[in-house]
């Protein structure tokens, strides 16, 4: 890798997995990461490593975490949605208590349509894992069809071209879970066709061992389906490079 960026929530998330947020907590959080990559920089001095943020869509929050990234110095934000109707939907272990009551149907839906308000929302740059109900969907309504939702899905990347917001092509569940890349093949044909620019690259690794796993995948996913660039971020700019 040449470069890399960290991606930490800025809300903490603690047992049960619900979200909280503390800004004054979050700025001290993510002075310590600055500083930290600022010592390990120099060890380093083919890696690029910068400092960037996920934002989880909870409209009480969304005024506070518009003042934190005004107010902190980040090279790359990503947007993200865990909870639909008050239900953990990103995790596995919480996701059966929306999925057990709702058909396909109403869950995905209600996920979208959220999704839809946070691009409205729109103060980051890409948005995270752009399918994920399928992660815990798949156990109860089987593989994730996502010509279902092409009306719901193709609105939400036309808003997305407007502010352009990019996508994140994420590869924590090609071996576990879904056993895909978020998002689906599909989605990223509909996102070339609806003009999306920048495409990023995420392990969305949480423990160090899985620090770039299955990359190699996704970039041959996005070749396959034509994107021609990934985007690098610094301070909050894109720079498009040509994939190989």
């Amino acid at each position: 890798m040449k470069e890399i960026c960290l991606t930490n929530h800025v809300e903490w998330h603690g047992k049960e997995g619900k979200a909280t947020l503390d800004i004054e907590e979050a700025r001290e959080r993510f002075k310590k990461i600055q500083a930290e990559i600022e010592e390990i920089q120099p060890h380093f001095p083919t890696l690029h490593i910068k400092l960037g943020a996920e934002l989880e869509y909870i409209p009480k929050h969304m005024e506070d975490l518009k003042r934190f990234v005004e107010n902190t110095p980040l090279d790359f934000i990503l947007g993200s949605v865990h909870i639909v109707d008050g239900e953990i939907i990103a995790s596995r272990k919480f996701a059966h208590k929306l999925f057990k009551r709702m058909d396909e149907k109403t869950a995905y839906s209600k996920y979208f349509e959220t999704l839809k308000k946070m691009v409205q929302w729109g103060h980051f740059d890409a948005v995270a894992h752009f399918d994920i109900p399928k992660k815990g969907g798949v156990d109860f309504y089987g593989p994730f069809e996502p010509q279902k939702y092409k009306i719901e899905i193709v609105e939400i990347l036309n808003i997305m071209k407007a502010k352009n917001i990019g996508l994140e092509l994420n590869t924590k569940h090609v071996t576990s879970a879904c056993h895909e890349i978020f998002p689906h093949p599909q989605i990223l044909k509909w996102a070339l066709e609806t003009g999306i620019e920048h495409y990023t690259f995420s392990s969305d690794a949480h423990k160090a061992k899985d620090v770039s796993q299955h990359i190699q995948k996704a970039l041959e996913l996005a070749k396959s389906v034509g994107i021609k660039t990934v985007s690098t971020y610094k301070k909050r700019v894109p720079t498009k490079h040509a994939l190989d």
